[in-house]
């Protein structure tokens, strides 16, 4: 079993010069001879970023999207026109439009590009099952299930017709690699919640152990005691190193910092992990 390197294409906080950040995520991820991306960013910027990172060589085997919004999506349609051989992996909901409710009963269209809709078939047809893409790394399929629901009124949307409702995240997936450190989860944003991607994992994965956890946790504006909360789940569950990214939010980065130092990795653009 190969290890398999991580790199961070796309992510909000940047601290390099020539490597431009933006409020979305894209992943690289190398297994052997085989890359692939997780998630597109919000913009075109994953293509340049590509080629400093010198990550652009070797084409992706596939492009995987975590869900349906278009800070992880928008650049899909730039990286086929490079990579055409790709392959997209997504859930079908994924399809489906999103909306994002923001202060003041302020809508704005928060789903995938227009441009998506346009591209060839062949790249629009979803996958619902939990796979392996390239040696090692498994997209999970829908974190909570086709048909989840939510009853809370919140920020996020799909659209059903000429209806909105309450956004549970169905299309939401996670990748899991493994090697020989155990198995690790990467996420886009976690919308589902920690609970509910450690249940996925488990589920696919009983008795492998978890080794680390990357990408968006979507927890800004969390309280301090809510951060020791799901400190202590990510220790019971018994992950070795965290990597906050995108939309965690600088808060439980400060905290994780503070309080479990040697769990955390720090993490910007660039920044590049061995699982």
């Amino acid at each position: 079993m190969n290890p398999i390197k991580l790199t961070v294409v796309i992510n909000d906080v940047s601290l390099r010069g020539d490597l431009p950040g933006e409020h979305g995520l894209c992943l690289h991820l190398r297994s052997g001879d085989k890359t692939m991306l997780f998630d597109a960013g919000k913009s075109d910027q994953v293509v340049a970023n590509l080629d400093t990172l010198q990550l652009a060589d070797t084409a992706p085997t596939w492009i995987a999207l975590s869900h349906g919004h278009y800070d992880h999506t928008t650049g899909v349609p730039a990286l086929l026109n490079r990579y055409p051989q790709a392959q997209l992996h997504f859930h079908p909901q994924l399809l489906e439009p999103k909306w994002i409710l923001d202060p003041g009963d302020q809508w704005r269209y928060g789903g995938i590009p227009e441009a998506f809709y346009r591209l060839d078939a062949h790249y629009l047809q979803p996958h619902r099952c939990f796979m392996e893409l390239i040696p090692g790394v498994f997209a999970s399929g829908s974190v909570v299930g086709d048909h989840s629901h939510n009853e809370v009124r919140g920020h996020f949307f799909r659209k059903l017709g000429e209806h909105c409702i309450p956004d549970a995240f169905p299309d939401e997936q996670i990748l899991l690699v493994k090697t020989e450190k155990g198995v690790s989860i990467l996420s886009g944003c976690m919308h589902t919640g920690l609970d509910a991607t450690l249940r996925k994992a488990r589920e696919l994965f009983p008795q492998d152990p978890f080794y680390a956890l990357v990408g968006g946790l979507h927890l800004e504006g969390k309280s301090q005691g809510e951060f020791a909360m799901i400190l202590e789940t990510i220790q019971k569950a018994g992950i070795q190193k965290v990597m906050p990214l995108h939309c965690t939010g600088q808060g439980f980065v400060d905290y994780l910092a503070k309080y479990a130092e040697d769990l955390w990795v720090p993490g910007s653009l660039g920044s590049f992990m061995e699982l």
